[in-house]
C-alpha cells in the first residue's frame, strides 16, 4: 500500500509540476558562446533544460504534437538560450529585425518577467533563419484583454539559426546591459520558452505551444509563468553610449508640365544622441538636433469621409524605449505629437516596485489639436517646451496604479497642462478593474494656425487665447473566463478636455458600453475555436442628449487553412452629426484572415449597408461599400510581394450618384540579401487625389541603432496648372540618404 500511494504521488507529481519549476543556472565562461546557428556541447554543457510541455492553440494544455526543448546558462554579461525543435518540415522566411512575416513560418523565442510583477513580458524571438523580433507584452486591455503587444522596442540581442536533420536550432544571446531588471549582482526572472509551426498532420493548422501551462480562468494572463531562473553573481556595466548621425537630401518640385524638375540646394543635417546609465535601474538618454524623420512611408489611411484627425503609429527610435509605461486606455500620449524636436530628453528609472519616466523635449513645429463633440480641428504652429512626468508604484502582480502630468508651453503665454492618476487592479483570478481620471488647465495660443469660425459650448475653435478646462473619467470592471467574457466600461469627456501631447480628437460625452461575449474551443477539424458576442453603446453628451445608441453581434470562428471569419451586424438606433440625427440603420461588416499555405497569407474585410457620409454640406444618409484586401506572397525566403488595396464608396439612397468613390493601392516588393540588407520599392496611387507616389530604398541594419538608408520618393500626377497630361509625370522629388552608427 504504501508503495502504491508513492507511485501516485509521483505521478501527481510528475503531471502536476512537469517539470523544475525554479532553475538554478549554471554559469560558464563566454568565450564558450559561438553564435552561428550551431548548438554545441560545451556551449549547452551543464545547461538547465526547459521542455515545451503544453500546446496552448489550437488545443489547450495539451502534449505538443512536435517536440522542443530549451537550454538555458549564462556569463558574467550575457545570458544564453539555444533552442532545439524537432520537426518534420521547417519554414523560415529571411527577414529584417521585426518583420511580421516571421509569424508565417516557424519560430521559437522566450517571454521573461525580469521584475517578477507582472507589469510587462520581454519577448524576444527568432527563426531558423536567424531573423530577429521582439516586443513587449503589456496587461490586457479591450475586447480580447489577451494581447497588448508593442512590436516597436528595440533590444540589442544576437540570434542565429539553422535548419537540422531533425529539425532546427536557434541561438540567442542577450546582454544583461539591454534588458531592464532589478539592481543586484543576483536575479531570479520569471521566464517562459514558446515556439510556432504548422502542424502537417491537423491540416497545416498553425500551433503555438509554451513551458508553461494556460489558463483562460484569469484576468491576470501576465501572471502565468510559472519558471524561474535564478543567476547568481553577474556583472552589471553601465551603459555609455553614443549615436551620431549624419544625413542628406535634395529636394525638386516641377510646377508646370514642360518645366525641368527645378531642385533646391542639398540639405545636411547632423546631430547626436546619448545614453548613460548611473545603475541599473536609472538611465538618461539625451538628443541634440535629432534626426526624427522617418524614412519608410506610412500606408495612406482613406480621409475623404473623416470628420476627425487620423494617426499613424509611432516609428522613431527614440521615443520606443520605454514606452509601455505610457499605456492608456484614454490617449492622453502621443509621441508624434511631439514633431520637431531641436532638442529632447528622457530619463527612467525602473525599481522593484516603481517606475518613473520623465520626457522633455524643444519643437520647432508644434501641432495643436482642438477636439468637439463630432470634430477635430487641426494645426501646426510654431515652437513649444514639453515635459511628462509618469510614475507607476506596482504593489504585486495584481495591483498597480499610476499618477501623470504633462505640460506644454506656447510662445506668448499659452500652454496646455494635463494631471492624472489610473490604477489596474485584479482582485480575484477572474475579475479586474481598471480605471483612469484626468484634468486639464489650458491656455489657447493666439494664433492662425486653425482656421475655423466653429464653436463649442461657449468657446471658439480658433485660438485666440481662451481658458479652457477640462475632464475626463474611463472605467472598466469585467469578468474572464474560458468560456464567459464580460465587461462593463465607462468613459467620458467633457467639451473642454484635451490633452495637448496626446490624441483626443472628440470629447463633449459620456459613454457606456455592455460586452457579453461566449468563447468555446472544440478543435475540430472544421471548426477550431468560435466565439458569439454582444455589445451595447450608449453615448450621451453632457446635456444628456443622446448622440449616439447601436446594438452590435460579433460571430467569429476559426476553420480549415488557418482561416479565422469574423462577422459583424450593427443596429444603430441613433446616430448623430452636428445637428443632424439619423435613426435606425444597419450595416455589417465580414473580415477574414487566412493562411491556406506557407508562402500565402491574405485579409480580407468588406463592409456593406448604410452609413453617415458627413464631409459633405448637409450629412446625409447612403450605401456603404468599404473594401479592404492585404496580401503576403513569398516567392522564396528572401523574396516577398505585399499588395494592397483599400476601396471605400458612400451612394446616394434614392439614385445611382455617389457623395465619395474611390480607392487607395499599395504594392511593397521586398527583397531580403540577409537578416541585415533589404531592397524596397513602394509604390501607391491614390485615386482621391489622383497622385502616384513611388520610392525605392536599401536599407543596412545589423543592430537596431546603427543605421544606413540611401532612398527617394516621388509624386507623380497627370493635372498640371498648364496642362493636364495624358501620363503621369513627376512634380515632386526628393533623394535622400542617412547613416547613424551606435558607439558603445
Amino acid at each position: 500500500m504504501k508503495n502504491f500511494l508513492l507511485i501516485i504521488f509521483s505521478i501527481y507529481f510528475s503531471i502536476s509540476l512537469g517539470q523544475e519549476k525554479i532553475l538554478v543556472l549554471n554559469k560558464i565562461d563566454e568565450s564558450k558562446f559561438s553564435i552561428d546557428g550551431v548548438i554545441s556541447d560545451e556551449e549547452i554543457q551543464g545547461a538547465k533544460v526547459l521542455e515545451i510541455l503544453y500546446e496552448e492553440t489550437p488545443s489547450f494544455n495539451t502534449v505538443p504534437s512536435k517536440k522542443t526543448v530549451g537550454y538555458l546558462t549564462y556569463s558574467d554579461k550575457f545570458l544564453y538560450v539555444a533552442i532545439k525543435a524537432y520537426r518534420d518540415n521547417v519554414v523560415a522566411p529571411v527577414t529584417t529585425r521585426d518583420n511580421s512575416a516571421i509569424w508565417t513560418g516557424d519560430l521559437a523565442g522566450f517571454a521573461i518577467d525580469t521584475f517578477e510583477d507582472a507589469r510587462n513580458h520581454l519577448i524576444i524571438v527568432s527563426n531558423p533563419s536567424g531573423s530577429p523580433f521582439d516586443a513587449i507584452r503589456m496587461p490586457g486591455r479591450g475586447f480580447g484583454n489577451e494581447f497588448n503587444i508593442n512590436v516597436d522596442v528595440n533590444y540589442d540581442f544576437t540570434s542565429a539559426g539553422s535548419i537540422t536533420d531533425y529539425g532546427y536550432q536557434i541561438e540567442f544571446l542577450v546582454p544583461f546591459s539591454e534588458l531592464p531588471f532589478p539592481n543586484g549582482k543576483d536575479q531570479s526572472w520569471k521566464f517562459k520558452i514558446f515556439s510556432a509551426y504548422n502542424d502537417d498532420k491537423d491540416e497545416g493548422v498553425q500551433v503555438r505551444a509554451g513551458s508553461s501551462k494556460s489558463n483562460r480562468d484569469t484576468s491576470c494572463q501576465l501572471c502565468l509563468l510559472d519558471h524561474t531562473i535564478v543567476m547568481n553573481d553577474i556583472e552589471i556595466e553601465k551603459k555609455l553610449d553614443f549615436l551620431p548621425y549624419v544625413s542628406s537630401n535634395v529636394s525638386g518640385i516641377r510646377e508646370k508640365y514642360y518645366d525641368r524638375v527645378n531642385y533646391d540646394t542639398p540639405q545636411l543635417n547632423y546631430g547626436i544622441g546619448f545614453n548613460y546609465e548611473l545603475n541599473k535601474n536609472l538611465s538618461i538618454e539625451g538628443t541634440i538636433n535629432p534626426d526624427f524623420s522617418q524614412v519608410e512611408s506610412d500606408a495612406t489611411k482613406i480621409d475623404i469621409n473623416s470628420v476627425t484627425a487620423l494617426n499613424y503609429p509611432e516609428k522613431r527610435p527614440f521615443f520606443l524605449r520605454g514606452i509601455d509605461a505610457m499605456d492608456y486606455s484614454t490617449n492622453v500620449f502621443y509621441s508624434r505629437s511631439i514633431n520637431n524636436p531641436s532638442f529632447a530628453s528622457k530619463i527612467i528609472n525602473q525599481g522593484r516596485k516603481s517606475r518613473l519616466y520623465v520626457l522633455n523635449s524643444i519643437d520647432e513645429e508644434t501641432p495643436y489639436l482642438v477636439p468637439t463633440q463630432f470634430e477635430s480641428f487641426s494645426g501646426v504652429g510654431g515652437k513649444s517646451f514639453s515635459n511628462i512626468i509618469r510614475y507607476q508604484n506596482f504593489i504585486n502582480s495584481n495591483s498597480q496604479f499610476g499618477v501623470l502630468a504633462s505640460n506644454r508651453f506656447y510662445e506668448g503665454d499659452a500652454y496646455g497642462n494635463l494631471f492624472g492618476i489610473d490604477g489596474l487592479f485584479n482582485f480575484s483570478d477572474i475579475w479586474s478593474f481598471e480605471v483612469e481620471l484626468f484634468l486639464n488647465s489650458n491656455k489657447e495660443p493666439m494664433a492662425d494656425w486653425i482656421n475655423s469660425d466653429k464653436t463649442f459650448g461657449s468657446s471658439t475653435v480658433k485660438l485666440d487665447g481662451e481658458k479652457i478646462n477640462g475632464n475626463a473619467i474611463y472605467a472598466q470592471l469585467r469578468r474572464d473566463t474560458e468560456t464567459w467574457r464580460t465587461f462593463i466600461e465607462y468613459s467620458q469627456m467633457s467639451d473642454g478636455f484635451r490633452s495637448d501631447l496626446g490624441f483626443i480628437t472628440t470629447n463633449n460625452e459620456k459613454k457606456y458600453t455592455i460586452w457579453h461575449s461566449f468563447h468555446q474551443y472544440p478543435n475540430k477539424d472544421l471548426i477550431k475555436d468560435y466565439r458569439i458576442s454582444l455589445r451595447q453603446d450608449f453615448d450621451y453628451d453632457y446635456s444628456h442628449n443622446i448622440a449616439r445608441s447601436n446594438f452590435q453581434t460579433y460571430i467569429s470562428v476559426l476553420t480549415v487553412l488557418n482561416t479565422r471569419i469574423t462577422h459583424n451586424y450593427e443596429y444603430n438606433f441613433v446616430k448623430s452629426h452636428l445637428e443632424f440625427q439619423f435613426k435606425d440603420f444597419i450595416n455589417h461588416w465580414i473580415r477574414m484572415e487566412s493562411r491556406p499555405t506557407n508562402f500565402l497569407t491574405f485579409n480580407v474585410f468588406y463592409k456593406f449597408g448604410k452609413d453617415i457620409a458627413y464631409r459633405i454640406e448637409t450629412p446625409k444618409l447612403g450605401f456603404t461599400n468599404d473594401v479592404r484586401f492585404g496580401a503576403q506572397i513569398s516567392i522564396n525566403d528572401n523574396f516577398r510581394i505585399s499588395p494592397n488595396i483599400n476601396y471605400s464608396s458612400i451612394k446616394k439612397l434614392d439614385s445611382d450618384e455617389y457623395y465619395f468613390k474611390g480607392y487607395i493601392g499599395r504594392l511593397d516588393i521586398r527583397y531580403q540579401f540577409t537578416n541585415f540588407l533589404d531592397l524596397r520599392l513602394i509604390s501607391e496611387y491614390n485615386d482621391f487625389s489622383e497622385q502616384f507616389f513611388f520610392q525605392p530604398l536599401i536599407s543596412w541594419r545589423p543592430n537596431p541603432d546603427t543605421i544606413f538608408y540611401l532612398g527617394g520618393n516621388q509624386n507623380y500626377i497627370d493635372r498640371f496648372t498648364d496642362y493636364n497630361s495624358p501620363h503621369y509625370r513627376v512634380n515632386k522629388t526628393q533623394l535622400f540618404l542617412k547613416f547613424q552608427y551606435l558607439f558603445k
